[in-house]
């Protein structure tokens, strides 16, 4: 017989998280599940570490070259056999009710979807500037660090689009809407790692901006917007530099990388206006 769920993990290099991961999906109060782990060719030892583990749910498949989230996400779900899937990532850890709270709102709220909190290293974790802050607290972010769904209407939706590097999940999200509503379930709960934010990965994001524009072509989405204006705060800074020193201000400052990554919040401004507007010029949409 097919479960009941599948946990989706799509990993890249994640030996140093993986580990646990596993074990905190294998220990849920909720069993009957398999867990589907799409590596997307990792170079250390994230596979021997699955491997290791000696539980008939997981099933491993390993991408033959570099694919991508949205790829990989796709390729769990045509392995995934379970009438809902569950997704979370594999440097996330959660606690052994969390397929038991999300099949709850799933079954008793009438919805087709449910998200749940992220928290960031813990509920009373005090971020500075270079911590890669990735969290959910009261919903509304469909990211799927922790979201599940039901797999027929993730199928109808047309799964993740692949064309799209940022963003994917609240992209997928908006289009199963269209089917149902997703909920939000507080006591459904994961907990990611702290990541220290480099130069180069900050600069990186700056390419979300492109994604916003599609989002609010396709959707009309207004996320992180203020009337049409795109990460305002950002415009600000990009504008007016001396505003970086806002965060000496908050205590946002604390260390050697708090201080050195701030000449690169300026940069990565710039450069996500940019890409803004050149976007924005291509697609024929008026954002600021």
């Amino acid at each position: 017989m097919n479960p009941h769920v599948s946990v989706v993990l799509c990993v890249r290099n994640e030996e140093k998280y993986i580990g646990s991961c596993i074990k905190s999906i294998l220990s849920q109060t909720y069993e009957d599940f398999e867990v589907i782990i799409i590596d997307d060719k990792s170079n250390d030892h994230t596979q021997a570490i699955v491997e290791k583990f000696d539980d008939k749910r997981i099933r491993y498949f390993r991408n033959d070259g570099w694919c991508g989230i949205p790829r990989s996400r796709n390729r769990g779900l045509k392995h995934a056999k379970g009438e809902y899937v569950f997704f979370t990532d594999g440097d996330c850890e959660v606690p052994n009710n969390w397929i038991e709270e999300g099949l709850k709102s799933l079954k008793s709220q009438g919805c087709v979807g449910v998200e749940g909190r992220i928290y960031y290293v813990s509920e009373d974790h005090k971020a500075t500037l270079s911590d890669g802050i990735i969290e959910n607290i009261n919903g509304g972010q469909f990211t799927t660090g922790n979201v599940a769904y039901e797999r027929r209407v993730v199928k109808a939706a047309g799964g993740f689009d692949e064309r799209l590097k940022r963003l994917s999940d609240r992209d997928i999200a908006l289009r199963i809407m269209k089917y149902g509503q997703i909920c939000f379930n507080a006591k459904m709960i994961v907990y990611h790692p702290q990541v220290i934010q480099t130069p180069r990965g900050l600069i990186e994001t700056a390419s979300r901006a492109r994604n916003r524009v599609y989002l609010f072509k396709r959707f009309r989405d207004t996320k992180g917007m203020l009337w049409r204006i795109v990460y305002p705060h950002n415009l600000a800074k990009a504008l007016f530099p001396p505003l970086i020193l806002i965060s000496l201000l908050f205590r946002r400052v604390k260390s050697a990388n708090d201080f050195s990554l701030m000449p690169y919040t300026y940069i990565c401004a710039v450069k996500e206006r940019l890409q803004l507007w050149e976007t924005c010029a291509r697609e024929r949409v008026f954002l600021i």
